[in-house]
């Protein structure tokens, strides 16, 4: 709801020549006081309304600082608690780079043993070859002084007592030689294996040494990646900790925005309360002003308004014959026609309605406000509306089907509408032999232009069915008036 500019409208003043003034009715002197008092009570009203609209406009700016407020609050917390994990995680990070370079240092020292076991290997294996030549020499020496034993045994044996003595060292190298040719054959079994077990040993060196080096390279690339991220966490951080300052500076301008909206708005509500007080002053003064204007025209029986009023209650009373007529010859029930229910017509705009009586006020109304409209050239209407201010039929000329345009439907599509406003209520609810009242009407492209209208109550069987209203432009020299 937005505040929208007053209209301007053409209000009547007297004229300046005192002459003039002279020749004047007491009618024609108050007409333009009471004029410019529904323009001032309308300046007023828009006043008003523009202070509510106002009010409604501070609410959603105060609801809508207060979800900004609480989102600053929000974003504030979520930039704290990203800036500890930053630095958590940053702090992680260069803990786990100084891990994974250690363990890249001890996976480097594995790889380089792991690649030289080969070359190792193949020494091992010449040292293994030059052992099991030697043992060969061992085994062959161990045969031959087994054999020289065999002998030097049969020789001792030859010598009888004599040779008793070399005989026993004859065995004791036999013996010898036995032990040595056993150990000669453990060695070549120990080192068969030891050979096997070398082979498998260079085969597995040169299957894993480019594992070994992929596995470095893999090292080498974890530990870039995590410096990588330890470096971006710092700066993320850094990052971090420069949005939740400028956050902070949005909390300070959101208190200083909160502040500034509760002065607007005790600023806002002190005027409203102040337009309300002056709107209730100025209907005041509109009661009274028309309260003078009906006393005048009820005392001045040759006054300027006499015609018209004499004319409204002809025309009411036509119109209460023809109802009287329609309900003796069965066109509609007292029910129908006193009813105040309304159906609202769909996709108008401004919103129209239909009532149980609007059928047959189409049928036996247009004919009395048509002639009606030709008593004077100064009326612009001449309708009946309900006890509620509701018109169902008016004149030709207001009565046209609506169009997409919601500003000429309100001038000129007139029929089907509830005029609830102040003039409209009062004319349909008067039971007074007749009520005068200034207003100020749309006349779309004509724009706001003050009226006199005067009603007379449209009586059925005795019941109140609502008012006759004719709306005329005052005959006293008129002048453009901002108000």
């Amino acid at each position: 709801m937005t505040a929208q500019p007053l209209p301007v409208a053409t209000v009547p003043t007297n004229p300046a020549d005192p002459a003039i003034v002279a020749d004047t009715s007491l009618a024609e002197e108050i007409a333009p006081l009471g004029y410019l008092v529904a323009d001032l009570a309308a300046f007023v009203d828009g006043i008003d309304g523009n202070a509510r609209a106002n009010l409604v406009q501070i609410d959603t700016l105060r609801r809508a600082t207060q979800d900004f407020g609480g989102a600053i609050a929000a974003l504030h917390d979520g930039f704290r608690s990203l800036g500890t994990s930053a630095l958590e995680t940053e702090a992680a990070a260069a803990e786990r780079l100084e891990a994974i370079a250690e363990n890249g240092r001890r996976y480097q020292e594995l790889s380089a043993w792991g690649t030289g076991i080969g070359p190792r290997t193949e020494d091992l294996e010449h040292v293994l070859s030059r052992i099991v030549a030697s043992n060969d020499d061992i085994t062959r020496i161990a045969r031959q002084v087994n054999i020289l034993a065999i002998n030097a045994s049969i020789e001792a044996a030859r010598a009888g007592d004599a040779g008793r003595g070399f005989a026993v060292v004859a065995e004791a190298v036999k013996d010898l030689s036995h032990k040595t040719a056993d150990a000669a054959g453990g060695i070549r079994t120990a080192v068969t294996s030891l050979d096997g077990w070398t082979r498998t040993m260079r085969e597995d060196s040169r299957r894993l040494t480019p594992e070994f080096a992929r596995g470095l390279e893999i090292a080498a690339s974890t530990q870039d990646a995590v410096a990588m991220i330890a470096d971006q966490m710092s700066a993320a951080r850094t990052r971090i900790e420069a949005l939740e300052a400028s956050v902070s500076v949005l909390a300070t301008a959101d208190r200083d925005v909160g502040e500034v909206c509760d002065i607007i708005d005790m600023g806002t509500r002190h005027t409203a309360t102040g337009v309300d007080e002056a709107r209730n002053r100025t209907s005041h003064m509109m009661d009274r002003c028309e309260a003078l204007l009906q006393r005048v025209a009820e005392v001045e029986t040759d006054g300027p308004d006499r015609p018209f009023i004499a004319h409204a209650q002809t025309i009411a009373g036509r119109i209460a014959a023809a109802f009287e007529t329609a309900l003796e010859t069965g066109q509609i029930t007292e029910e129908d026609l006193f009813d105040t229910g309304l159906a609202p017509i769909p996709g108008s705009d401004p919103p129209q309605f239909m009532a149980r009586h609007s059928r047959l006020t189409d049928t036996v109304v247009p004919p009395i406000i048509e002639d009606a409209l030709r008593f004077d050239p100064s009326i612009l209407f001449t309708c009946p509306c309900d006890r509620q201010g509701y018109i169902a039929t008016h004149n030709r000329k207001f009565s046209a089907l609506q169009s997409d345009d919601p500003a000429w439907n309100a001038a000129n599509c007139r029929n089907r509408r509830l005029f609830d406003d102040r003039t409209g209520r009062q004319a349909g609810a008067s039971r007074a032999p007749f009520l005068m009242q200034v207003y100020r009407r749309d006349m779309g492209a004509q724009g706001m232009v003050m009226m006199k209208d005067i009603s007379a109550p449209i009586t059925v069987r005795g019941r109140h069915w609502g008012g006759l209203r004719i709306g005329y432009r005052n005959t006293v020299q008129e002048a453009p008036h901002r108000v």
